[in-house]
């Protein structure tokens, strides 16, 4: 039982500190994983920037891809913003 409680644990402590997005390299889908800057139950981001060079223009953002940003800025690079300037975008681009 205890060790089933530790494996538990070891799976939860994972889960919380550890994400990935997919980007594309080489024409293959390569799975960047990291650490968590704060905890969350997501694992799945979503890095808009991974797959191509271009950096997106603030004022053509959609709410799901503001959304997506702000999440991958937050949990991934330890940033938190509100994405209302090109600056913000350009400092979440960061891999």
């Amino acid at each position: 039982m205890k060790k089933l409680i530790a494996v538990a644990l070891l799976i939860l402590l994972g889960v919380l500190n550890i994400g990935y997005y997919n980007a594309l390299e080489d024409a293959d889908v390569e799975t960047i994983l990291f650490v968590k800057k704060h905890p969350t139950l997501q694992i799945k981001f979503h890095n808009i920037h991974a797959n191509d060079g271009d950096t997106r223009k603030v004022e053509r953002l959609t709410d799901e891809q503001r959304g997506l940003i702000i999440d991958y800025c937050k949990y991934r690079l330890g940033i938190e913003t509100e994405l209302k300037t090109q600056g913000d975008v350009e400092r979440c681009s960061k891999k």
